[in-house]
């Protein structure tokens, strides 16, 4: 599966990674950057008045590899076989089908709680 790559400026500071359509999504009160639940993970990003998110989406055996440790290594319910990233206006904003149930999401960021630049690895 090729990586996908996409520029965004979510309106609410950040977007989600789902396995499917109807989850609720963690809340970052604290701003920590990243919260997640077994079915989904908020990662904030830039401001949308500052510019464009680049997000990019792709298996970890096909994604170079970073220099530092991720920010998140988790594990997401993908019972659809599939992950989606969405926001609260974009209902898919990037996809890629998965093979498990459970995918192992591995996501680095170039800023705590504002990057302009995400890598998600999936498995």
């Amino acid at each position: 599966m090729p990586i996908r790559r996409v520029a965004v400026a979510p309106e609410y500071l950040g977007f989600y990674i789902a396995g499917t359509d109807a989850v609720r999504v963690p809340l970052d009160h604290e701003r920590v950057g990243i919260v997640a639940s077994e079915q989904c993970i908020n990662v904030g990003c830039l401001y949308w008045n500052d510019g464009d998110t680049t997000i990019t989406l792709g298996r970890f055996a096909e994604l170079p590899t970073q220099a530092r440790p991720p920010k998140f290594d988790g594990i997401l319910d993908t019972p659809e076989h599939r992950v989606v990233l969405f926001d609260a206006n974009i209902p898919e904003i990037l996809a890629m089908t998965v093979p498990d149930v459970r995918t192992r999401v591995r996501i680095w960021t170039n800023h705590k709680t504002e990057p302009d630049d995400v890598i998600i690895a999936l498995g």
